[in-house]
């Protein structure tokens, strides 16, 4: 019985040594807004530089991968805070990518109006923007 399980156990450590380690997706703050309503509800990780912690405990980090770039928000969900080291450094954050309607900048829904007067259409008053409830984050070492 002991031989019978020293194989099985040498077996399953060679079967997971063996096994090929496929390196997961780490997604830019700008390729979130480009794929998002395809990552709605899955599980990624993103990476942009941390921009502004919320003041009220760290709960809220917004993350940017350009300047010109959108932000986006990463939510504490499984952990206390974000550490205040995270400002002005590159943070890669895991969590569930989540999406909300909010009203359109003023210019943008302006543009969409078929004559002057005319009230915007409903579509473009509102645009998606997409959050993150993380679970984890870490600094990333440059």
């Amino acid at each position: 019985m002991k031989k019978v399980l020293m194989i099985l156990a040498v077996a399953l450590v060679a079967f997971t040594a063996c096994q090929k380690q496929v390196p997961e997706t780490v997604y830019s703050v700008d390729e979130v807004f480009v794929q998002g309503d395809s990552l709605v509800g899955d599980t990624i990780l993103v990476e942009g530089t941390c921009l502004h912690l919320c003041k009220h405990g760290g709960k809220k980090a917004f993350l940017r991968s350009s300047e010109e770039g959108e932000f986006i928000r990463a939510n504490a969900t499984t952990f206390e805070s974000f550490a205040g080291e995270c400002v002005n450094n590159k943070v890669r954050v895991r969590g569930v990518v989540r999406a909300m309607e909010v009203p359109a900048e003023p210019q943008v829904a302006e543009e969409h109006h078929q004559e002057e007067g005319e009230e915007a259409c409903g579509v473009c008053s509102t645009v998606k923007k997409y959050y993150i409830d993380a679970v984890e984050y870490t600094i990333v070492e440059e």
